[in-house]
């Protein structure tokens, strides 16, 4: 057993320390309010100026600095700069001790407030919550700590719930909420209804116009950089993401779904797609509309003929090409697939050749398909238009007879009583919010009835575009009466549908229906 010698104390009389030994406590305090409102940052200064004086009345104290945020949420420390800052000094051994407000002005999350609460006892720093009366080093600073930073969380999610709710309860209303201020082609009036802003508007009816003309996202986004157009962020650079979404966006014509995104962590303020989680709202003509609403819906088919594609013979799918005026319509006879356009080095003669993929590729399909030049291409669009017009007569009775066969209906009995009954749901559902069961079973037949509507729309638009191009090819007809002397590639794009390349002939179909076929 060790040997314990003990050493009693000296009896002290005054202190050993001089004066100027004596080191002062540095003492910082941490202020902060929630909102950017006028009456609130008052607040902000009164407690910038209370902690300056009740610190420099304590002769034991020294102020280590006032640090303070002003209008920034509470519920993550990520984005206080001046709290990250106070932090930063408390590490690096500047501060002694921290006071402040309370446990709520601190923080409203309890793992960050617990974390730097023993981040700073880990560094021997107290703090001190005025209101609770509470010091982070007593016995029962962390106990009574943790008690009060979960009722300082439930304050917050409860603010956060209702928040939420009032949000959700202008979406019932149909009161649409929107940024114009990065949103291109809207501005908004004094009572906060959206207008539309001419000028940004031709940017958003140029993306829609180009993309139905056949250019791709990269194309669009490359020409409105190439003629200083700005996003409606103000930024010079266009991404392929930000007109697709424009492509996509049902506010330009006129229509808004509300709550596309929804909160599933008020905490980190995490917002993810409105995939089912809560409901969401669709407004009909809640505004003026930039884009018609059949444009908008041809820009949706177009997207989606162009995302899902068809399937090759190896399984793949073909990818969407708008760089040339025979991109994606010219088509083997023989195996079904597209052609390609490659550039070809025959013993030493370069040339422009179109040839089908699985003769390029190791598809497992045998096609003996051939290589067509792309001169005989445009060769044969030119002498499929020059048909056209020296048989004008012809050609336009066929048009006239294929346009009197297809009866375009757009306002039926039938619609109507589905649109009343829509109207009429819609007004049950919100009132029997409540009622989970019941709102379920309202929302099914809904969306039943909204999809009986989509189909019957669908319907009328294919018959309305068919015959629309109907009539651009009888116009075309009787605009021109000369031979077509040159190709024209962007006049190609707007005829031509399909391309078939057989053995000895190419069947040229036009996007009116009709065929031709020319020998090639």
């Amino acid at each position: 057993m060790a040997n314990v010698t003990y050493i009693p104390a000296k009896k002290q009389i005054g202190s050993t320390a001089k004066p100027q030994e004596i080191k002062k406590l540095r003492v910082a305090a941490y202020a902060r309010v929630s909102t950017d409102r006028e009456e609130q940052l008052t607040s902000y200064e009164a407690q910038i100026s209370y902690y300056t004086e009740y610190i420099a009345k304590k002769p034991e104290w020294e102020c280590a600095g006032i640090f303070a945020d002003e209008g920034i949420s509470a519920t993550s420390t990520k984005n206080r700069t001046q709290f990250n800052l106070m932090i930063e000094a408390c590490m690096d051994g500047k501060i002694d001790m921290i006071i402040t407000k309370s446990i709520s002005r601190f923080a409203r999350n309890t793992v960050d407030c617990l974390n730097y609460i023993r981040m700073l006892k880990s560094k021997n720093i107290p703090v001190f919550f005025e209101k609770e009366n509470i010091n982070t080093m007593d016995s029962r600073g962390e106990v009574m700590l943790t008690i009060m930073a979960s009722l300082a969380q439930q304050e917050s999610e409860s603010l956060s719930r209702n928040t939420q709710m009032g949000v959700q309860y202008r979406f019932q209303q149909g009161k649409v909420i929107v940024n114009t201020e990065s949103f291109l082609g809207y501005d908004k009036d004094e009572e906060g209804n959206l207008i539309i802003n001419p000028e940004q508007a031709e940017v958003v009816m140029r993306i829609f116009r180009e993309y139905l003309e056949g250019a791709s996202y990269k194309k669009i986004a490359a020409g409105l950089e190439r003629d200083g157009i700005l996003t409606g962020r103000g930024n010079a650079r266009w991404h392929d993401g930000a007109v697709r979404k424009i492509l996509m966006n049902e506010k330009y014509m006129g229509d808004a779904l509300l709550q596309k995104t929804v909160t599933v962590d008020f905490l980190k303020k995490l917002r993810v797609i409105n995939t089912g989680i809560a409901p969401q709202y669709y407004v009909e003509d809640d505004h003026e509309a930039i884009i018609p609403k059949e444009i908008f819906m041809k820009v949706q088919e177009e997207m989606l003929r162009r995302r899902s594609g068809e399937k090759r013979a190896s399984g793949k799918r073909r990818g969407y090409s708008a760089n040339h005026a025979f991109s994606q319509i010219v088509y083997c006879a023989e195996c079904g697939e597209q052609f390609r356009r490659i550039h070809w080095n025959n013993r030493g003669k370069k040339s422009v050749v179109w040839r089908c993929i699985n003769r390029l590729e190791k598809s497992g399909v045998n096609c003996r398909a051939r290589t067509v030049h792309e001169e005989i291409l445009q060769e044969a669009v030119m002498q499929a238009v020059n048909i056209l017009l020296s048989e004008k007569s012809d050609y336009l009775k066929i048009l006239e007879e294929s346009a009197a066969l297809i009866s375009v209906h757009p306002e039926t009995e039938e619609s109507d009583e589905t649109e009343l009954l829509l109207n009429t749901l819609q007004g049950k559902l919100v009132a029997h919010v409540g009622n989970r069961k019941e709102y379920i079973k309202i929302a099914e037949e809904i969306l039943r009835l909204r999809e009986i509507r989509q189909e019957t729309m669908k319907d009328t638009r294919i018959k309305e575009e068919q015959l629309q191009k109907i009539q651009e090819l009888q116009s075309f007809i009787h605009r021109h009466s000369g031979k077509m002397e040159c190709f024209d590639a962007e006049l190609s794009k707007k005829l031509i549908q399909k391309i078939e390349v057989c053995d000895d002939h190419l069947e040229i179909l036009f996007r009116s229906g009709v065929m031709i076929t020319v020998q090639a």
